[in-house]
């Protein structure tokens, strides 16, 4: 069975309809967003100002490290418009999530009533009574939302 039929709609959308530059950003995200990524670049940072500090002769960045500065101000300017981009298809993702949910919920409870109707006949007076109820309640949802 392909796992692709498994995934929500919204998630099929939001996969199958990147563009490169989308998929580059949840990449970098996905990457910076890892303890992988934080363990790694603390040991790169400790290795830089380590070999800066025993360094006599050859420090390339000596402290106060401009250099290692400089390598982190351009990793944020980069880092985080990827990371805002890919937050905010993130949010659109919940939002097709939230509708289609709202869809289903919908679908739902017209079944429910279907079939209560069916278990009681149509001269039930309980699900005449409760649909105003549970319209008010949805609207109130709606509104809500």
């Amino acid at each position: 069975m392909n796992p692709r039929h498994h995934r929500h709609p919204a998630n099929q959308y939001r996969l199958d309809h990147r563009t490169s530059g989308q998929r580059l950003a949840d990449s970098v995200t996905s990457i910076f967003g890892s303890w992988r990524f934080i363990i790694i670049q603390t040991g790169i940072v400790s290795a830089w100002i380590a070999v800066n500090v025993a360094a006599v002769l050859h420090r390339w960045d000596p402290y106060p490290f401009i250099l290692l500065n400089l390598l982190f101000s351009t990793q944020a300017a980069y880092a985080a418009p990827l990371i805002l981009l890919s937050q905010n298809r993130q949010a659109d993702t919940d939002r097709v999530k939230a509708e289609h949910d709202y869809q289903v919920n919908q679908l739902a409870l017209q079944y429910l009533i279907a079939w209560h109707r069916d278990a009681h006949g149509d001269t039930c007076d309980c699900v005449r009574r409760a649909e105003p109820v549970v319209r008010g309640i949805l609207t109130t949802l709606a509104r809500d939302l």
